[in-house]
């Protein structure tokens, strides 16, 4: 992995073999990263991904072997249980050109990943949504509004 510090966060780019959220958890730890956004594109091989079926609380999963364009990642930063959790979502294509993506358990760099991470050392932490079955982030100083705020 090589990164430069920018204004307001890190320009980063991963070299083949790298795997993205490991990368991005050695990065979180490395400089202190609280909380972030992620953005970023590149190739990858081998994804696991996945979509969170909310009525029964569990992600179906699959794994797509291959080499596949990395068109577009977004993601967020935060800790849980002590550990950085990079949560990132990715949109693939392959050798049909047809779009999907999802929830990233894993992806490996096959040629390059090349990321933008939004930073600030502020550590926001997540817990269990037991009625969601999820690790949201805890905002305990946020103001709530919407159905659950007013």
């Amino acid at each position: 992995m090589n990164y430069q510090q920018m204004d307001g966060g890190f320009l980063v780019r991963l070299s083949r073999g790298e795997e993205i959220r490991g990368g991005l958890s050695e990065l979180m730890e490395r400089e202190k990263i609280g909380c972030g956004f992620v953005a970023g594109l590149g190739a990858v091989t081998d994804p696991h991904m996945g979509y969170y079926q909310l009525g029964e609380k569990r992600y179906v999963e699959r794994r797509f072997e291959g080499e596949y364009e990395l068109v577009g990642m977004t993601g967020s930063l935060s800790w849980y249980d002590g550990e950085p959790f990079p949560h990132v979502h990715t949109m693939l294509t392959g050798s049909d050109f047809h779009p999907f993506g999802g929830h990233c358990f894993a992806a490996t760099t096959s040629a390059t990943v090349e990321m933008w991470v939004r930073a600030d050392s502020e550590r926001v932490t997540r817990a269990i949504d037991e009625g969601i079955g999820l690790h949201l982030m805890e905002l305990p100083n946020s103001c709530p509004i919407g159905p659950r705020g007013g």
